[in-house]
């Protein structure tokens, strides 16, 4: 009985440390929203402020051309529409990233930076 009770204690606190491992993961990506495209948003990877500013309203090849590598990436994530151009976010990516120009992959997660 107490071999059982061990087994079964052992096995719940594995189980609660892999809820809070997955649960307070680290986002993939921080950003800026450029565009909104039906089920998809273009985002910026890691620049400031004053850099999302200067690129706002440039088109994806006017930033490919600018000085400094900018890292674009289309996010599919189904309730895109709940963000806007500008918003600030983090993403957590479900899966891989296709490398392709602009970088595309599937977002499980996208949260808003107030």
């Amino acid at each position: 009985m107490v071999k059982t009770y061990k087994n079964t204690k052992t096995v719940l606190l594995m189980f609660v440390l892999i809820i809070f491992t997955v649960a307070c993961s680290k986002p993939d990506i921080e950003g800026y929203v450029i565009a909104i495209d039906e089920q998809r948003l273009l985002v910026t990877e890691d620049i400031s402020l004053e850099k999302y500013e200067e690129i706002k309203n440039k088109t994806v090849n006017e930033i490919d051309r600018l000085s400094g590598h900018i890292s674009l990436i289309y996010l599919s994530y189904d309730d895109a529409n709940a963000f806007t151009k500008g918003d600030n976010v983090r993403v957590w990516i479900d899966g891989g990233i296709d490398q392709s120009s602009p970088a595309q992959a599937g977002a499980k997660k996208i949260e808003a930076i107030k």
